[in-house]
């Protein structure tokens, strides 16, 4: 299902006012409406995310993860839900094994960047933050951006 627009900016719009519960609620909504959740599953994670909510995070990115393993993000949101909750480690292993399946997808490669950056090892964050931009050049934005890539940026 792609999302449209009008309720992209809506829920945009909840989260950039901090309403993520207001959010969530209309998720809720749309998913006992019957529309198909899979979208909403990955939106609901994302602002799960952004709400720093990882308890209810883990829970459903274990869901995706569970239920659709192909899906790059399901992985991404995994591995940021089990570094908040347990460790960084934890989630970089996570990471690496998507890494594998996914070796060309740009988002993991930037998480491991901001993972690798977390745990002090400049090179291997820079060489991480460098794939994905080549892969795609909208993270440079990101890089310069990323609170995890601060140690990386003090660096140059």
């Amino acid at each position: 299902m792609d999302i449209p627009l009008k309720l992209q900016e809506e829920l945009e719009g909840y989260c950039g006012l901090g309403m993520y519960d207001e959010a969530l609620r209309r998720i809720d909504q749309l998913s006992a409406k019957g529309d198909p959740t899979l979208s909403l599953s990955f939106l609901r994670a994302r602002i799960l995310r952004a709400a720093g909510r990882f308890v209810e995070l883990r829970k459903s990115a274990e869901k995706l993860h569970r239920q659709r393993p192909e899906e790059p993000e399901a992985w991404v949101s995994l591995a940021d839900a089990v570094r908040h909750q347990d460790s960084l480690q934890q989630g970089r292993t996570i990471l690496l094994e998507a890494e594998q399946k996914f070796p060309e997808n740009s988002h993991i490669k930037f998480q491991l960047g901001c993972y690798h950056c977390q745990l002090r090892d400049l090179e291997k964050a820079r060489s991480y933050v460098q794939a994905a931009i080549r892969i795609d050049h909208s993270w440079a934005d990101a890089a310069k951006a990323d609170a995890d890539l601060a140690p990386l940026r003090e660096k140059i």
